[in-house]
């Protein structure tokens, strides 16, 4: 886990239950990944999930038309 002030940038490949998030560092280093539920609460999860590895500057949603929408 990164300490807060590390600019961070968030991917999501979005699926019908679940969706699976990672978060590289602003070099491109792979600090974690994880699944949520496809929820408002998993929704809820993975924001906090990805702000506790640092300050996100971007995030990329794929298929942000269909299952990301």
């Amino acid at each position: 886990m990164s300490a807060p002030g590390i600019a961070v940038i968030g991917g999501i490949d979005t699926h019908t239950d679940m969706h699976q998030a990672a978060v590289i560092d602003s070099v491109g280093r792979h600090l974690d990944t994880q699944s949520f539920e496809t929820t408002a609460a998993g929704s809820a999860q993975l924001l906090v999930w990805l702000r506790a590895r640092g300050d996100a500057i971007a995030v990329g949603m794929e298929d942000a038309g269909a299952y990301g929408a």
